[in-house]
């Protein structure tokens, strides 16, 4: 995959000669030339399409030592292969979304290519209802330590795929063993993830039933998303136990709408929890919780947009400053025009990202603006997209149109998907409802 096929060109070229009629299945094609596979169909987190080919993904014999670089690392993080489920699995849900918006037959048929890619997830371990990390592109080599991200993201895709019009019988048949297998394997140990051999807990696998806003999320939208998807009435009844425990704290406490001021500082990774309240939201079937969360997913966006994203109670730092003191951030920033003393939003920070650092790739400024200036916006638009607020979609659509230019413009500066990534699918998910346009005018 050294040389960029004509598909990739034609879409880059087009994009590049009209950025402003750059669309998401635009972008989603230049995507995944850059960073799919076609032995697997999956779209990876290191790009392909360079002259190292899938060299630049860790080697089938380093996963197999649970390695990356050389150094131990079994969750296999920086090898390439660490998101599949998740970053593939929230594509899925965006095509899903953005096909029942235009009836648009291109995403119809790029969501079942990634929904049979998907598949493939299911059938790789030889442990029923675990969720791996990979495949690399041979099909086979995986990291055993998986994570909540990698477990929810693909649930909620494989159950976003079984409501989509485009599902077969056949599809939905899959998706009942698979979440079944998987919700069953969670049960047993006690709503906890473990390493594929059992032996110890995975690296983010913390039980899902602490009482925390985090914890009624996960749990409750994994459980309800099982029970519809399997018509299985166990799954129903573990629902609506878990929801009346202690009194329905979940509910009454942690999944009330004031609880939202209270959430823990927002992560760089903290768009995943607006997939699983969409799906809970949907799934639930008494009006009176469903307005209620629809205002927790409200607040959660207004929360995401509006914060002061150098306020380490609203945001956490660790994901772009890493362990750097005060007065390392402050060097490091400062130069950057930024001043942490200096209240900025997401989407403040994003308006002040220096848009010269985007020909600087591997240097400090490139990550760091990458995950500052880009990344965090990335959240606060997934929230309000998926709020389903007219309100709030109205005002991510411009920001979501100028992130798609830009990545029409400067996407070959990128080596990693992350952001690419997110892109394409607040792309997805900002087309319009009724006339398949991006965002709401």
């Amino acid at each position: 995959m050294g040389t960029p096929g004509p598909s990739f060109l034609c879409a880059f070229l087009l994009m590049v000669a009209n950025p402003a009629g750059a669309d998401a299945g635009d972008l989603f094609e230049v995507y995944k030339s850059a960073f799919g596979h076609p032995a697997t169909g999956l779209m990876y987190h290191h790009r392909l399409d360079g002259p190292g080919g899938i060299a630049v993904l860790s080697s089938p014999e380093e996963i197999a030592r649970g390695e990356v670089g050389g150094k131990p690392m079994p969750h296999g993080y920086g090898s390439g292969i660490q998101d599949i489920a998740l970053e593939n699995g929230q594509l899925l849900f965006a095509l899903c979304e953005a096909h029942e918006r235009t009836g648009d037959a291109r995403l119809a048929a790029r969501a079942r290519d990634l929904f049979a890619a998907l598949c493939a997830l299911a059938r790789i371990s030889p442990e029923p209802g675990f969720v791996p990390r990979g495949p690399h592109p041979d099909g086979r080599s995986y990291y055993p330590d998986s994570s909540r991200d990698q477990h929810a993201a693909y649930v909620e895709a494989l159950w976003r795929w079984g409501r989509s019009p485009l599902a077969t019988e056949e599809d939905r048949a899959f998706i009942r063993d698979t979440l079944h297998k998987i919700a069953a394997r969670m049960e047993r140990n006690d709503w906890r993830i473990l390493v594929e051999d059992g032996s110890r807990q995975a690296h983010v696998g913390w039980t899902w039933r602490q009482f925390t806003s985090v914890g009624a999320v996960t749990l409750l939208s994994f459980l309800a998303q099982v029970a519809e998807a399997t018509g299985d009435a166990q799954w129903r009844e573990l629902y609506e136990k878990f929801g009346a425990e202690k009194d329905g704290e979940r509910w009454k406490k942690w999944l009330h709408p004031d609880a939202v001021k209270d959430w823990p500082p927002l992560t760089l990774y903290a768009n995943q929890f607006c997939q699983a309240l969409t799906a809970l939201r949907r799934c639930e079937t008494d009006t009176g919780r469903q307005a209620q969360l629809a205002e927790f997913q409200r607040r959660w966006a207004e929360r995401a947009l509006e914060s002061d994203a150098f306020d380490t109670t609203r945001w956490r730092r660790l994901d772009w400053a890493g362990e750097r003191s005060e007065e390392e951030i402050r060097k490091l920033l400062v130069p950057l025009g930024l001043d942490p003393d200096k209240p900025m939003t997401a989407l403040d920070l994003y308006a002040a990202h220096d848009r010269a650092v985007w020909r600087q790739p591997g240097t400090e400024a490139h990550r760091v603006m990458g995950k500052l200036c880009y990344g965090l916006a990335t959240v606060a638009l997934h929230a309000a997209l998926l709020s389903d607020d007219p309100a709030l979609r109205a005002k991510a659509g411009p920001f979501v149109q100028r992130m798609e230019r830009e990545f029409a413009e400067h996407q070959r500066d990128y080596e990693r998907g992350e952001n690419f990534n997110r892109t394409v699918i607040l792309g997805l998910l900002a087309l319009d409802r009724t006339t398949g346009r991006r965002g709401i005018q």
